[in-house]
């Protein structure tokens, strides 16, 4: 059994209890890649925790040291074989609260590893049609959750901030410590389960994930604790009238698309899926990486206009990384970024009508970020939405000169080759092609293509690397590794598209 790592106990003024299980710090050793990905501890979430309990009152147990790799505070199993003193100092310090104030409200406070300023609030129990009403299986009574979860809703929403109730965490998995405060565990056979159970009927338990702008340091976690001082009069008290208190905002209906461009001062990748799932980073000349990540895409539009142009607004917080390989080891990479805020707004502007196969254009526009404006304009590559294809494979969408671009999937072995290239307005089919990569460390340092198009026509691509982003991603039961890289071609220092290897 680990021996009790330090945790930061504080005593409230007020019924409320914050829990920050999953704030310790990485001190196991790297796992060697392609085995499973570590869990990431939730950054800054300590700090958050602690600056919460100072303005609003609350006590708190905030976990500094604990990697949840060694032991997951968060699940009642894991903690009571493995970390019993947390759930001591969990029952001592709702022991307390409740011979203070007669109830209390717990709220366990968790990241959520997207760009967004979003909150989504977990009861305990499914989502349902009625947004604030619940049944005997949450964590919260009915009064609870139709006063002060709505009113912490409405209060997050005054302050720009997005909160859904249960659409991503609901945290009600058997082993999530929130299940504590539903009848689940109550009468549970280890009396250390049973106790803090017992003391569910006097407990609202309220699960808190929080996207990366609510809990690393500047405006925004101010702004999320501006919310919760709000709503504090009803989270304290349990149950009150709300009058006007609005639900969580409607979800956008995104466009899907899939965009790229290469250029200077920056080239990026832009992707929006169906289901709202989005992403843009830039990378500027300089070195480095820009990047939102969001799952509903709030804050990112992207939308279809006139003679086949689409447009790119974006305005809200980027994180700066100095490096662009943060997603090798996700909690180290976020660990070295920090918080800018940003308005990018961009047009893509096709060269030529083009079909469903996408199309080569220009991007132009605007970049202003923490007050500073750059413009920029870069050649581009657009598309409905990512393709299926062979695995392993290579894609590339480069601007080869000024009148002739080519756009090559194919898998490592030859096989499966599709695309176009593009020359004058008119596009003629891939029918064949091989590639050869560079060393495994760095497969795109050194890309070569040799393509076969439709008529028997052969054209050959050298690329080099001008700024490469290495990314470890889950498929199936294994990890595999992709690398996206803008390129140049044929000696140019002048970045001309974007290659990707995926499964090497």
């Amino acid at each position: 059994m680990p021996p009790a790592p330090p945790l930061v106990l504080t005593a409230g003024t007020t019924p409320l209890v914050l829990v920050a299980p999953h704030g310790g710090r990485r001190d196991s050793a790297r796992l060697p890649w392609g085995t499973a990905p570590l869990k990431v501890n939730d950054l800054h979430t300590a700090a958050l925790t602690a600056e919460l309990a100072r303005e609003t009152g609350a006590s708190a147990i905030i976990n500094t040291a604990a990697d949840r790799n060694d032991v997951d505070l968060n699940r009642v199993s894991a903690a009571h074989d493995r970390a019993p003193w947390f759930l001591e100092r969990l029952a001592d310090v709702l022991s307390a609260t409740l011979r203070r104030h007669g109830r209390a409200t717990l709220l366990t406070v968790h990241g959520w590893n997207v760009g967004e300023p979003a909150v989504d609030i977990g009861l305990g129990c499914a989502r349902t049609a009625a947004l604030f009403a619940v049944g005997p299986d949450a964590a919260v009574s009915p009064r609870f959750a139709a006063s002060a979860v709505r009113a912490l809703v409405g209060a997050c929403g005054g302050h720009g901030i997005a909160a859904t109730v249960g659409a991503r965490y609901p945290a009600r998995a058997r082993e999530n410590l929130l299940q504590l405060f539903t009848p689940r565990y109550v009468g549970d056979r280890r009396p250390l389960v049973a106790a803090v159970a017992a003391m569910s009927p006097a407990v609202d338990a309220v699960q808190l994930e929080l996207g990366i702008p609510l809990r690393w340091p500047g405006a925004w976690r101010r702004r999320f604790i501006g919310a919760c001082r709000a709503a504090l009069p009803l989270l304290a008290a349990g149950a009150g009238e709300v009058s006007g208190a609005p639900g969580e905002p409607p979800a956008p209906q995104p466009t899907s698309c899939r965009l790229q461009f290469a250029g200077a001062p920056f080239s990026g990748l832009v992707g929006v899926t169906p289901d709202g799932g989005a992403r843009l980073l830039l990378f500027p000349s300089e070195g480095g990486l820009f990047l939102f990540t969001g799952e509903r895409a709030r804050g990112l539009t992207i939308a279809p206009a006139p003679a086949g142009r689409i447009t790119l607004d974006y305005a809200g917080p980027l994180l700066r990384f100095p490096d662009t390989v943060p997603f090798l080891d996700l909690e180290r990479g976020l660990a070295t970024a920090h918080l800018v805020d940003a308005d990018v707004r961009l047009a893509f502007t096709p060269a030529h009508a083009c079909g469903e196969t996408g199309s080569f254009g220009t991007v132009a526009g605007s970049v202003v970020l923490d007050g500073r404006r750059i413009e920029m304009s870069a050649t581009a590559f657009a598309e409905d939405a990512e393709r299926a294809g062979p695995w392993p494979r290579v894609r590339v969408a480069l601007r080869l000169d000024r009148t002739t671009a080519l756009n090559v999937t194919v898998g490592l072995d030859g096989r499966d080759a599709t695309g176009f290239l593009c020359r004058a307005g008119t596009h003629a089919a891939v029918t064949a092609a091989r590639v050869r990569l560079g060393p495994p460390p760095a497969p795109l340092a050194h890309l070569a293509l040799e393509v076969e198009i439709d008529g028997g026509e052969r054209v050959s691509v050298d690329t080099s690397v001008v700024h490469e982003l290495p990314v470890v991603r889950s498929r199936g039961a294994a990890a595999v590794r992709v690398v996206f890289a803008a390129c140049a071609v044929d000696g140019s220092a002048t970045p001309a598209g974007w290659c990707e290897a995926g499964g090497i």
